[in-house]
C-alpha cells in the first residue's frame, strides 16, 4: 500500500476512530482500484451496511470554454468514480439486512440552480448523479435504500477555511441517512429535509 502524505491522514484517522476501521487508499475512477477495495472489505467482512460515495473535485469553467478535459476529469470522480465503487460493493450491499448507500450531491446540481450557469462541469456532475440515485433507488431491493444529500458550503480543502459551515454540520444529515432506523429512499436531501431535485 502507498505510504503518500494522503494515506498516512487516512491511518491517523482511522487510529483515532478504533474499532477495527481500516484505512484503505482508493482511486475511485478507476474501476480496479474499486475492486481491490471490495476484495479487501470482502477478506474481513460479510456484508456493507453504508456506502457514502463522497469523493469529488470541482470544475468551474463555463459551457462556452468548451474545456473538455476538465469535463472528463470531474465526470470521472463525481458521477462514475460514484458508480464505480456502487457496482463494486454491489455484492455486499446486497448481503446487508439495511444498507444505505449516500451519495454527496450539490444544491449546483439542482434544476433550479443548474440555470444560474458557470461551474459546468461540477454543475452536470452533481446533476447526473442525482439522476443515477433515484434511478438506483427505482431498481434496487427493498432492503437497499439510496438517497443523495447537499452537505451545504463546507470548510473542506475543496470547500476552503471561509466556508460557512463545519464538517460536522456537512456530515449530519449523511450521518442521519446512514443511521436513522426507517428513511425513504430516492430522494435529495439538506439538514435533513428533501429538497427538490
Amino acid at each position: 500500500m502507498p505510504q503518500g502524505v494522503t494515506y498516512i491522514k487516512i491511518q491517523k484517522a482511522a487510529e483515532e476512530i478504533g474499532h477495527g476501521t481500516v484505512a484503505c487508499q482508493l482511486n475511485v475512477s478507476d474501476p480496479s482500484s474499486c475492486d481491490r477495495f471490495y476484495n479487501l472489505l470482502a477478506e474481513k467482512f460479510t456484508s456493507v451496511d453504508v456506502l457514502v460515495n463522497n469523493a469529488g473535485i470541482i470544475g468551474n469553467k463555463p459551457a462556452t470554454a468548451f474545456d473538455m478535459g476538465q469535463m472528463q476529469a470531474v465526470l470521472n470522480v463525481n458521477l462514475l468514480g460514484a458508480m464505480y465503487v456502487t457496482k463494486a460493493l454491489w455484492p455486499l450491499l446486497e448481503k446487508s439486512k439495511d444498507a444505505r448507500i449516500i451519495n454527496i450531491s450539490s444544491g449546483m446540481g439542482s434544476l433550479q440552480e443548474v440555470q444560474s450557469g458557470g461551474y459546468t462541469a461540477y454543475r452536470l456532475s452533481k446533476w447526473s448523479l442525482n439522476g443515477y440515485t433515484m434511478l438506483l433507488a427505482a431498481d434496487a431491493p427493498a432492503h437497499i435504500k439510496v438517497n443523495c444529500i447537499c452537505p451545504g458550503w463546507v470548510q473542506t480543502d475543496m470547500g476552503g477555511p471561509n466556508a460557512p459551515r463545519t464538517v460536522q454540520q456537512g456530515a449530519d444529515t449523511a450521518v442521519w441517512l446512514a443511521s436513522e432506523k426507517n428513511i425513504p429512499t430516492g430522494k435529495f436531501f439538506r439538514d435533513r429535509k428533501e429538497i427538490n431535485w
